[in-house]
């Protein structure tokens, strides 16, 4: 790394900063693991996969060592380096990931045939901006799938801290897809257990969610938790539709 052009860890945004601590053990992640797969379902066999705004780039990383065509872009140079660096290691080609944005993107007429953005619109102020140039990056006939952090009464420490200007209501959403050049065809909300220990962390205890058990080597006890809670996403989650829950789910399709 440069040490002329590279951001010092003080530099370093808090998301710059969580993305970098948790780049080398994302993929033992089984929320994000189990969120991949309900993704992947949605990508047709041999489709081009553009995600924008891929941070440490797991969803790219998971999606290419699954065979599927797919690249990621991320303003944030400071993350695309540690993104390369996590591609490296796991012999996946770095240049899969790069550092631009969908203005760019779409000025010089790029387009695939799915892009994905998962939780990057809530760190938007002008989020329908961004909403119509993910619509323009897709081809005529393909898809859009994208997450985010719902229910504004959760808004709290974390979302604060990661950048958030907005945790999203069902509604919103559903504004920002409601455009004659789209059909959508699934917006839900998916784990509904986050709930209960967030908003008692974040609105009774004033603490941000320790997550911690989410990655890594676990112990046992947090491996069992993983077992459990990985059956749950995978038979539950996501194949019912839940009444509310910590995200919200869009595909559509570009007509």
């Amino acid at each position: 790394m440069n040490a002329d052009t590279a951001k010092s860890d003080t530099d370093l945004t808090d998301l710059e900063r969580h993305e970098a601590e948790l780049a080398a053990v994302q993929l033992t992640d089984f929320r994000a693991a189990n969120l991949f797969e309900w993704v992947a379902g949605h990508i047709p066999a041999g489709a081009s996969v553009l995600d924008v705004g891929c941070g440490a780039s797991g969803l790219v990383a998971w999606l290419n060592e699954a065979g599927v065509n797919a690249r990621g872009v991320d303003t944030s140079e400071a993350t695309i380096r540690v993104a390369r660096q996590f591609f490296t290691n796991r012999g996946i080609d770095p240049a899969r990931v790069f550092v631009g944005d969908t203005a760019e993107l779409v000025a010089r007429g790029e387009q695939v045939d799915v892009v994905t953005c998962m939780d990057c619109l809530e760190h938007v102020e002008d989020d329908q901006t961004l909403f119509n140039e993910l619509v323009q990056l897709v081809r005529p006939g393909g898809l859009l799938i994208i997450t985010v952090p719902a229910l504004m009464a959760l808004f709290g420490e974390r979302d604060v801290k990661m950048g958030h200007f907005r945790r999203y209501e069902r509604p919103e959403l559903a504004a920002l897809a409601d455009r004659p050049d789209l059909d959508v065809q699934a917006l839900r909300f998916w784990n509904v257990l986050g709930i209960a220990p967030t908003w008692v962390s974040e609105k009774l205890l004033k603490r941000s969610v320790n997550e911690g058990f989410r990655f890594g080597k676990p112990s046992m006890r947090k491996r069992l938790m993983r077992k459990v809670l990985t059956t749950w996403f995978a038979q539950v989650e996501n194949r019912i539709t839940p009444p509310i829950g910590m995200t919200l789910l869009l595909v559509a399709r570009r007509r």
